[in-house]
């Protein structure tokens, strides 16, 4: 029986391939979300977490009772904020630069409570998903908020909804009632500390604001004229 062994032209070609693919799958950066805001009890993996906290894929937030925690995640948001009551991880953060456009995916786990944010526009490849115990929202350009029932609340752009095998799109002024299983008028306010429209537009990091209090202000000095007399 003859062998028929590989060329060496064949053998090369295979080695080039392994390589570009090799180089394709590393080209995707893991990024990472940096807390820029922490109200009240707020715990990452179990811990007491702080502003400038780098949190990576698969630690979980979590906010107590009137707590709150803002995240800027630059390519991957910018700004999710995690309402009080909450519990999130990031599955996936993930930048591929190698191509003509950037390739952005966003994977978010709501456990518990409510998740916000803002996304700004990305490439038609990206994806940006947030995953609840009751629905699925994919998001493009937005600014969402999505409670563990099922609400979905949108400000701006569009979200689609899946919920129990059905498909709704959920557009700015909108949000998505799963009691009437349907889309009815966004009634819920904007969430504190989702940037301003100048701030997405600059995608800068959204810190919170200290108030300072006021100076008095110093009574002006009057100085009265000196009479002559004899």
């Amino acid at each position: 029986m003859k062998m028929i062994g590989i060329s060496p032209r064949f053998a090369s070609l295979c080695a080039i391939t392994a390589i570009l693919a090799g180089s394709y799958l590393s080209a995707a950066e893991t990024g990472k979300a940096e807390l820029t805001g922490v109200k009240g009890s707020v715990k990452v993996d179990g811990q007491a977490a702080f502003v400038g906290e780098a949190v990576k894929p698969g630690q979980k937030i979590e906010t107590g009772a009137g707590a709150q925690a803002n995240l800027y995640l630059a390519d991957n948001g910018p700004t999710v904020v995690v309402l009080p009551d909450s519990s999130i991880s990031f599955d996936e953060l993930t930048v591929d630069k190698s191509g003509a456009e950037p390739v952005i995916t966003t994977k978010i786990n709501l456990k518990v409570g409510t998740v916000a944010g803002y996304v700004k526009k990305s490439s038609s490849q990206s994806s940006y998903i947030v995953k609840g115990p009751t629905v699925t929202a994919v998001i493009r350009t937005s600014e969402y908020q999505i409670t563990d029932n099922g609400t979905v609340a949108v400000w701006s752009g569009c979200v689609t909804v899946s919920y129990r095998g059905a498909s709704y799109e959920v557009c700015g002024g909108q949000m998505f009632d799963p009691a009437a299983a349907s889309v009815v008028a966004n009634t819920l306010p904007l969430p504190a500390g989702m940037p301003s429209s100048i701030q997405q537009s600059a995608n800068v990091k959204v810190t919170p604001v200290v108030p300072t209090r006021p100076q008095p202000v110093a009574s002006p000095v009057t100085t009265g004229g000196q009479g002559g007399g004899n």
